[in-house]
């Protein structure tokens, strides 16, 4: 399939930010669709970052789906948005045998998740780019949300946190950067497929969650 062909292509679910928007919502005010987080979140007075971050986790769950061992999926194996390699690991650190992804408890998901926050810096950014950089780093690791970023803003893609990736940071933190965020992200999307055809099994999911992604920071209020 070649390029022109892909770019008149559109995505299969219809992309309804005001639904997205509103399910989230719905999500965060039944404290999430599982234990872990709203409890651990409850069990102290929430911050200013605790509601971020739910409003983060929350868009990244909706289409975090639930299992997905896709023969096609390069990551492998992979339950709520975790690898089953990244779950290895997890345990690993913590001197655990390791077991499937499948059996991974809300407590781990959330621990998991909450390391993605620290790693991505999405606490220190505008909340539309702070919610962008959290989605991205769990659907393409932190190094490559990193990279998004750089890119987003012409800088050199080291995928590195750097001195000049900070400085940008403070011009650049702002909606506007989260949207080219999307953007590149969307760039992306196409070049994959056009690479590697047997990815097409996964364009138009990739495809809706980017563009509800676009609209549901478009609606956040600053």
């Amino acid at each position: 399939m070649n390029w022109q062909k892909l770019a008149k292509l559109k995505p299969k679910t219809k992309f309804q930010p005001q639904k997205v928007l509103g399910t989230v919502l719905l999500t965060l005010a039944l404290g999430l669709s599982f234990s872990g987080p709203s409890l651990a979140i409850a069990a102290r007075e929430k911050t200013y970052e605790d509601k971020l971050f739910e409003v983060a986790l929350a868009f990244t769950l909706y289409f975090e789906g639930n299992l997905s061992d896709h023969p096609a999926d390069k990551g492998g194996r992979t339950y709520k948005g975790i690898l089953q390699t990244e779950y290895n690991r997890y345990r690993r650190v913590r001197g655990l045998p390791t077991i499937d992804v499948a059996q991974m408890s809300d407590a781990e998901l959330m621990e998991i998740y909450e390391e993605y926050w620290d790693n991505s810096d999405a606490a220190k950014m505008h909340p539309a780019l702070a919610v962008v950089m959290f989605d991205t780093a769990v659907n393409f690791g932190v190094t490559n949300a990193v990279t998004f970023f750089q890119q987003a803003l012409g800088l050199p893609q080291t995928g590195v946190w750097d001195a000049e990736t900070q400085e940008a940071l403070e011009e650049g933190n702002n909606r506007n950067t989260a949207l080219q965020v999307i953007n590149e992200r969307i760039i992306y999307r196409y070049k994959r497929v056009r690479e590697d055809a047997s990815q097409m099994a996964f364009f138009h999911g990739w495809l809706s969650r980017d563009y509800s992604l676009w609209g549901y920071v478009e609606k956040l209020k600053d």
